[in-house]
């Protein structure tokens, strides 16, 4: 299985507050992006606190005692998604000047008993098959509520005001609450931030993660690919951080 991260500052911002980690453990795979807010300084101290606690977690567990089943894997994702904020809400209440700061994830998990995502926040993770590029993860934001109660259309979401409005961040409340997602067959899975995917037209994004270019198929390596995929998202402008990790098997 091949794995590459990526982040870029963006071509606005002024500091980068995304984090992203892979590493490998026997046979456990774990890819994680986080997208940081909070002033100047908080963003990034979240985004970074949240990554490191999360892993690890995992890294103890899979040394330790690793999951004995899909249960347990599924288990041991809430228990560092809980780990993580503990960790940011801990920082931010120690520092007056971290005050609210907090962060998205989104992560992955590979080992002996499947694939399995975790999810907070609005980064995002989609998965690709035979070329067809597909969002894994449920935003937790205020225009997707909007999108579910049927009071916007997605024309009018990608264009809305509060679109940007998430509804769920690690480290802001004592306890937060995560989507767990079992991951079907892939060739691909992208893991990013939103200044990736609100920057690059789905079509497109599909195409560079299958290594296509003006429709011609080339399959370069994936930091080829990630690079590409900044270069187009700073190109449309790059009005905030952008952070990716791809993995797969070609």
């Amino acid at each position: 299985m091949k794995c590459y991260g990526k982040t870029d500052i963006g071509a606005k911002r002024k500091n980068n507050q995304d984090s992203f980690a892979t590493f490998t453990k026997g046979d456990c795979l774990l890819a994680v992006v986080c997208d940081g807010m909070g002033g100047a300084r908080g963003g990034n101290i979240a985004s970074e606190t949240a990554v490191k606690g999360f892993c690890n977690t995992i890294r103890e567990a899979f040394t330790k005692d690793p999951p004995g089943d899909a249960q347990a894997v599924e288990d041991l994702l809430t228990q560092a998604v809980n780990d993580a904020n503990t960790e940011v809400y801990r920082k931010a209440a120690e520092d007056s000047e971290l005050e609210g700061m907090g962060t998205t994830l989104v992560a992955v998990l590979l080992c002996s008993h499947g694939c399995f995502a975790v999810n907070v926040g609005d980064s995002r993770l989609y998965l690709q098959k035979d070329g067809v590029l597909t969002q894994i993860t449920k935003d937790n934001s205020f225009i997707q509520y909007l999108l579910d109660k049927g009071l916007v259309s997605p024309e009018e979401a990608a264009t809305h005001p509060n679109r940007n409005i998430i509804l769920r961040a690690l480290g802001v409340n004592e306890e937060v609450e995560c989507d767990l997602y079992t991951v079907p067959p892939f060739d691909r899975l992208l893991l990013c931030s939103d200044g990736l995917y609100n920057m690059i037209p789905e079509e497109e994004l599909s195409a560079l993660t299958d290594g296509s270019y003006n429709g011609k198929r080339r399959a370069p390596g994936y930091r080829t690919r990630l690079g590409e995929m900044i270069r187009r998202a700073n190109f449309y402008g790059g009005t905030d951080n952008i952070t990716a990790v791809l993995l797969g098997t070609d």
